[in-house]
């Protein structure tokens, strides 16, 4: 896992090199930097479900193995399809998932359910391997939830979304007390890919194309939400 990271660095420094070839490139690569990626709102992947219907009023079927928070009375069930190296998912996870928690899952009103879509090809092969550290991440939060910590892991894996390397996992879960023992173990192994390719072929067959990616009673949101634009997804279904 660790020969993934520094190939991916490697590959960096050869698209830096590569934007200093001309003046020409590097004009380029701003004009598109400010008309593109400053207006983009998710980490996108190739299309595969059969369908693509926003309004599908079945949506995803909620699991006993899902990561679930909230009242299990709750009106309103979301499910949001992340990935831990998803610049987006980490801007909603950090900027705007606390208030959304605080105003409508603490209160009993929605409940909430993580899964999993990392876009790598070794757990997702159509994504084109955009996060190479995705899959593994998904991986060790898996390994937490044997200690009854995803959320937690989850939490701490986007507050220091930029260091996703096997050492930094470990220093989460000591943060967490964690068994270390167990905890290394875990994500030295492959006991955990059929529990992420489980999430992974459920968005497939929903056809999810992009994280973040959120089913609001069965109703498709895609890309990044503030808080005020989903909470008025949620709202209306509360209504």
């Amino acid at each position: 896992m660790e020969q993934k990271v520094v190939t991916n660095r490697s590959h960096a420094r050869r698209f830096q090199r590569s934007l200093y070839l001309t003046p020409v490139s590097t004009v380029l690569f701003a004009i598109l930097f400010v008309t593109g990626g400053m207006n983009a709102t998710n980490c996108e992947t190739t299309p595969t479900g059969p369908g693509d219907n926003p309004d599908d009023p079945g949506g995803p079927q909620i699991l006993a193995t899902d990561h679930v928070i909230g009242s299990e009375d709750a009106s309103v069930t979301v499910v949001e399809y992340l990935d831990f190296q998803c610049p987006f998912c980490g801007r909603f996870a950090r900027q705007e998932f606390p208030d959304i928690r605080a105003r409508y899952i603490d209160t009993g009103l929605v409940r909430w359910v993580f899964r999993h879509f990392p876009l790598e090809s070794e757990c997702n092969p159509n994504s084109g391997n955009t996060h190479p550290r995705a899959c593994d991440a998904a991986r060790a939060s898996e390994c937490a939830n044997d200690q009854n910590a995803f959320v937690e892991f989850h939490d701490l894996l986007f507050e220091d979304q930029d260091d996703l390397s096997d050492n930094r996992f470990g220093e989460h879960a000591n943060t967490l007390g964690l068994d270390a023992a167990q905890f290394d173990a875990c994500i030295t192994g492959t006991s955990k890919a059929a529990r992420v390719a489980q999430d992974v072929n459920s968005g497939n067959a929903l056809g999810v194309t992009a994280t973040p990616s959120f089913f609001v009673n069965g109703e498709r949101v895609s890309g990044f939400q503030t808080a005020e634009q989903l909470g008025q997804v949620i709202d209306r279904k509360l209504n």
